[in-house]
């Protein structure tokens, strides 16, 4: 069984410590071995696809469809990355994304 460690990921800035920095943005503590860390690490990269690419819609403001599209990925992926966090993440972690009300 692999050791696991506590982590604190900062979703905007796409972050992943092992230790808390105050005033960092808001924080969700997971406790996640290395594998767990590197499935959350390839949610943000994808994440961050789907936005490069619904951000191309942008320049097509009469393509709705493919906008919906990728933004329906993006959506996607956001979820699954919180369900992970909340996966792995402490009591506190779970309250704060109990708290957002995606899953409702």
């Amino acid at each position: 069984m692999e050791d696991k460690k506590h982590y604190f990921v900062t979703i905007d800035t796409k972050e992943i410590r092992e230790m808390s920095i105050p005033d960092s943005g808001i924080e969700f503590e997971i406790i996640a071995n290395q594998k767990e860390k590197e499935d959350i690490e390839a949610l943000f990269r994808e994440k961050d696809q789907d936005s490069k690419n619904a951000t191309m819609y942008l320049t097509k403001p009469f393509n709705e469809w493919g906008a919906d599209d990728e933004r329906s990925r993006y959506d996607a992926h956001m979820l699954s990355l919180y369900r992970k966090l909340y996966e792995l993440g402490t009591k506190e972690t779970k309250e704060k994304i109990n708290e957002l009300g995606i899953f409702n």
